[in-house]
């Protein structure tokens, strides 16, 4: 039983609604000027296998916000003053990683808000796709869309075979931004070249030692880097100071830094400075003598070193000129966007 501080919260499933919804605003949109006919409240239920209360709850709230219009004894039609009124209707999909997000952390919102002003400020609707439903059918939810074209943010960031599968299942164009897809343009990061700079900004300072964090899976950074210090003749330690993320690697880092003290830099690649930032600022490692190296997760004043920085407008923008520039016939085409690096003293 439950104790009297306890609450049980309470909410209306919001899927049936908004599948309502979406058929009727499709409707209006694809209806032109002249007001149309919707089904009957029946064949509504029966549609979406709800009952007629349900339905009659949603249509009047689609008659309240405007979308359509009573007529006594008749039925409800549409309203073609909510109708895209901008000429032919062109919809952008746009799917964000594996189409499950509810929270958004910064990374992922900045990205799609960039995407987003691109994308409306051509005189297009935004689609977002959702996989958060398990009956969530995005190939079936798309009928009646005119949609043109699809944006796939990050799938790298939450990988999922239904986003996959579903990807490869469309017959328009479709762009990937900061991940590599058969058959598909890409629009990335230059993480080889990011580290490739970082590689020569080290050595110019003569710091031939860095401490590297990482995600165990293929790094393209690491290959820039070390592709300075091969054309500088350096060896670069990616054996002993090469720290892996893991449930171990706030270990393996304290190890380390208890051996050999504060190091030289440290260079954590592929967002791992979110990992140890904890620690970095528990033995506030002496940052005039080390070099740190990552995105802006640990505040200033302490954070001093260098700053790497997504360039989300010029990905965005990159990304919606393929997009509508395939949309028009162009062919596939692969773009590589370098990350700011910015020194912070």
């Amino acid at each position: 039983m439950n104790s009297p501080k306890e609450k049980i919260i309470k909410r209306q499933p919001i899927a049936k609604y908004m599948q309502i919804r979406k058929y009727v605003v499709d409707t209006v949109w694809n209806s032109g000027t002249s007001p149309q006919r919707i089904a009957s409240v029946r064949e509504l239920a029966a549609m979406f296998n709800v009952s007629t209360m349900t339905i009659q709850r949603a249509l009047k709230k689609l008659t309240d916000d405007g979308f359509l219009i009573a007529r006594p004894g008749i039925g409800l039609f549409t309203n073609p003053e909510h109708r895209w009124k901008y000429g032919n209707i062109n919809v952008i999909g746009v799917l964000v990683a594996d189409g499950k997000q509810i929270y958004y952390e910064k990374y992922l919102w900045k990205l799609l808000s960039a995407v987003g002003e691109e994308i409306t400020d051509s005189r297009k609707l935004i689609y977002q796709i959702s996989f958060l439903s398990e009956n969530d059918n995005p190939a079936e939810s798309l009928a009646g869309i005119p949609m043109k074209g699809l944006l796939w943010l990050d799938p790298e960031f939450e990988p999922s075979e239904a986003a996959e599968e579903f990807i490869h299942s469309l017959p328009i164009p479709a762009v990937i931004i900061n991940g590599h897809r058969t058959g598909r343009s890409c629009v990335c990061n230059d993480w080889e070249r990011e580290g490739y700079e970082i590689g020569r900004k080290l050595l110019a300072e003569g710091r031939r030692h860095p401490l590297l964090t990482a995600k165990p899976d293929h790094m393209p950074q690491l290959d820039g880097l070390r592709r300075a210090f091969r054309e500088a003749g350096v060896p670069l330690d990616t054996e002993e100071m090469l720290i892996p993320r893991g449930v171990e690697m706030i270990d393996h880092l304290n190890r380390l830094l208890d051996r050999i003290g504060t190091p030289e830099a440290i260079y954590a690649i592929g967002g791992t400075i979110r990992d140890i930032e904890a620690t970095l600022q528990e033995r506030r490692l002496d940052l005039d003598k080390c070099r740190l190296i990552g995105e802006p997760v640990i505040p200033e004043p302490y954070f001093r070193g260098w700053r790497i920085e997504h360039d989300f407008e010029t990905l965005a923008k990159t990304a919606c000129r393929q997009l509508f520039a395939e949309m028009d016939g162009a062919p596939r085409k692969n773009h590589d966007i370098p990350r700011k690096i910015s020194d912070i003293r």
